[in-house]
């Protein structure tokens, strides 16, 4: 039993440690979108559900796959010992607490029932995806992208692969693919609504702009070093990754406003990504600089996207100007630094 009980603590605290990483979303754009929108609170309805909806695949994870599946078979346990443990880890899942807090303020017990429903459904899927993967790696879709062509080729595709393990990306498609179904199953859609869409898409992604190094590990950093490849290249790669991601996003809606926004917000982020750089969590919201990094992203980007719906390309070609400038100008600041 006391072994039981020091296995259990060290659980605790190791999702303790975890929860912890949450707190990266209070530095991301959307999160401080969002949290304006509530002064309305009906206006952030939809995108509330959306983060929730994210955020329910990381905190289903099974508790106990934070324990090495060798070391726990290693474990002096009996058959008894394990049940108990695999009970006592379900009390230990945050969904778990979640669900008795809704039950305790909203005394729904149908709502909480519902949730952990989902929930439940959820972590089905993510171990069966997971038994699929170690079965045969090739089930893991991050590991079939193709490999592209060029110099940049094999950077590009690395970079494509980080981006696909954030949630600010799944917020972006699931964004995506609801105002694309409004333009196309809707009888009679605003055509106006489209650029701002496509404006919040780029929005969504732009704090991963500030975080392009944030999923490098110190060795990903000295292979770039290694690599014959100026500052301004390597941010080229990671830039062309992520403006490939956004204009397949913001396709459906209204490409050059959306790029116009990227780029804007790519040029800004540089500074955090160069200057600042700060190591984020896979599966998790990727978490910036909010003031002053993030609000000049929102309101430049946002800016420049409308102005170029309504005026026209030039303001597309400010957007890359101010772009290729940043690109050349924080890459001659990356030389520097890893010199």
């Amino acid at each position: 039993m006391a072994g039981l009980r020091t296995i259990l603590t060290a659980l605790a605290r190791a999702i303790r440690r975890d929860l912890r990483s949450y707190q990266s979303i209070a530095g991301n754009n959307f999160f401080l979108f969002t949290a304006l929108l509530l002064q309305q609170p009906q206006s952030a309805e939809f995108f509330l559900l959306i983060l929730g909806f994210l955020l329910l695949f990381p905190l289903s994870a099974d508790p106990l796959a934070k324990i090495p599946a060798d070391r726990l078979a290693l474990w002096p346990l009996s058959l008894r010992q394990r049940f108990g443990l695999r009970l006592a880890s379900i009390a230990l899942s945050p969904i778990i607490w979640i669900a008795f807090v809704i039950l305790l303020l909203k005394a729904r017990f149908a709502t909480a029932l519902l949730f952990l429903a989902v929930a439940i459904a959820i972590q089905c899927l993510m171990l069966l995806a997971g038994q699929a993967v170690k079965r045969s790696p090739q089930a893991n879709l991050l590991r079939r992208l193709p490999t592209l062509p060029g110099k940049f080729g094999g950077l590009i595709r690395n970079n494509i692969r980080e981006m696909l393990s954030v949630l600010d990306t799944y917020t972006a498609l699931l964004l995506s693919l609801s105002a694309t179904g409004y333009r196309f199953l809707s009888k009679a859609p605003n055509a106006e609504a489209f650029p701002i869409l496509a404006l919040m898409v780029a929005m969504i992604l732009s704090t991963y702009a500030q975080c392009l190094f944030g999923l490098d590990a110190k060795s990903g950093i000295t292979r770039y070093r290694l690599l014959p490849l100026r500052g301004w290249q390597v941010l080229l790669a990671k830039d062309i990754a992520y403006l490939a991601i956004l204009f397949a996003l913001v396709l459906p809606l209204e490409p050059l406003a959306g790029i116009t926004a990227g780029l804007a917000g790519l040029a800004i982020g540089h500074h955090g990504a160069v200057l600042t750089p700060t190591q984020q969590k896979r599966w998790r919201f990727t978490g910036g600089i909010p003031f002053p990094i993030g609000v000049s992203q929102i309101f430049v980007g946002t800016g420049l996207g409308i102005a170029e719906h309504r005026s026209g390309l030039l303001f597309l070609a400010i957007a890359a100007v101010l772009f290729v400038a940043s690109l050349i100008g924080y890459g001659f600041v990356w030389d520097r630094q890893n010199a």
